[in-house]
C-alpha cells in the first residue's frame, strides 16, 4: 500500500484538531469601543436668597409715595416688598385700626428683614382705648407717657432677632398749627426709635426744607423736565411727583439697612414701572389738617 494517501488522511485530521482547538468567542460579549470621559461641567452657583421688606404706615404708604416706594424695591432682583396700609390712622385709635395687633399679623405672615414705618400725622388727639374709651386728651401732662409707651409696644411688636426697623420721620409740612403737633410726636419717635440697637430713625427733614429751614414746595424729581410740587392743596400729602421724590431719597435707606447695593440697569427686572397712582379721593380733597377717625359709636 502507497504511503502518499495515508500521509494525505493524517494531514486532514491533524487540521481537523487544531480548529477544534481554537478558543471560540464567549456567547453575548462585544467589544464597544472606548469613547473619551465628557469633563465634569462646574455646578451653578446658588442664587443669593431674596430679602424681605414690609411697609406700614397710614395714608403716606397707602398712596404715591407707598405705591412708588414698593415699585423701586421690588424691582430689585433681591428683594420681594409687602405693604400694608390704612388712612386716617395711627397709634391713637386702636379702636378705629389696632395696629399693634395689624403690625404683628404683617410681620408674622411675611417674616421680614426690613420693616419701614411712617405713622403718626393723625396722632395728634386723645389716646383711646381698643374699646373706644378715651384715657388722655391731647395736650394733658399724662399724654406724652401714655404715647411713649403705645411706641414701644408697636416698636416691639414688630421686632425681631436679626429683622431691621427704619422709622421714617414725619415729612415738614409748613402748616403752623399742624406743626405743633408734628413737633411733639416727632421727637417721641425719635426718642423710643434711636433707643434702639435694631431700629434707624431716618431725618426727613433736609428733603422737604431748603437752606432756610422753610418748607420746599417745588423740587427736581426724576422723570420730570422742570421743578415740580411735591404736595397736594392740604399741604400734608405728596402730589405724585412729590411721592416718587420722597421714594427715591427713602429707597437707598432701605437698601442699606438690608446691606445691599443698588443694582446696575442690565440687573434689574425689565418689566416697566408701574404707572403713576391715580389720584385718590383723600388726596383730591384738601383738608386743613390729616383725617382723623371718627369717635367710637
Amino acid at each position: 500500500m502507497s504511503t502518499r494517501p495515508l500521509r494525505a488522511l493524517l494531514f486532514l485530521a491533524f487540521l481537523s484538531t487544531v480548529a477544534r482547538a481554537a478558543p471560540q468567542p464567549a456567547a453575548g460579549l462585544t467589544a464597544s469601543p472606548v469613547l473619551p470621559t465628557a469633563p465634569a461641567q462646574a455646578a451653578a452657583p446658588a442664587p443669593a436668597p431674596r430679602r424681605t421688606v414690609l411697609l406700614l404706615g397710614d395714608s403716606l404708604i397707602a398712596t404715591g409715595f407707598g405705591e412708588y416706594l414698593q415699585n423701586q424695591l421690588a424691582a430689585h432682583p433681591r428683594i420681594r416688598c409687602e405693604r400694608r396700609a390704612k388712612s386716617s390712622t395711627g397709634l391713637a385709635r386702636p379702636d378705629f385700626f389696632d395696629w399693634l395687633e395689624v403690625g404683628q399679623q404683617e410681620v408674622r405672615q411675611h417674616q421680614p428683614d426690613v420693616v419701614v414705618v411712617i405713622l403718626g400725622g393723625n396722632d395728634g388727639q386723645a389716646l383711646h382705648t381698643r374699646q373706644g374709651r378715651a384715657t388722655v386728651a391731647w395736650g394733658k401732662p399724662d399724654w406724652q407717657g401714655e404715647y411713649r409707651q403705645r411706641l414701644t409696644d408697636f416698636v416691639t411688636a414688630i421686632s425681631a432677632p436679626g429683622r431691621k426697623i427704619v422709622w421714617l420721620e414725619l415729612p415738614a409740612t409748613g402748616l403752623h398749627r399742624f406743626e405743633q403737633k408734628l413737633t411733639l410726636i416727632r421727637d417721641l419717635q425719635r426718642e423710643v426709635v434711636a433707643g434702639r440697637e435694631d431700629a434707624v430713625h431716618l431725618e426727613t427733614r433736609p428733603f422737604f426744607t431748603d437752606a432756610r429751614g422753610k418748607a420746599l414746595k417745588q423740587a427736581r424729581v426724576e422723570g420730570f423736565r422742570k421743578p415740580m410740587r411735591l404736595r397736594m392743596t392740604d399741604g400734608v400729602h405728596f402730589t405724585v411727583a412729590g411721592g416718587r421724590y420722597f421714594a427715591n431719597k427713602v429707597y437707598p435707606e432701605v437698601l442699606g439697612a438690608l446691606g445691599l447695593e443698588t443694582p446696575e440697569p442690565a440687573e434689574q427686572h425689565t418689566s416697566r414701572p408701574a404707572a403713576p397712582p391715580v389720584k385718590t379721593a383723600l388726596q383730591a380733597s384738601a383738608p386743613a389738617a390729616p383725617v382723623v377717625p371718627p369717635a367710637a359709636p
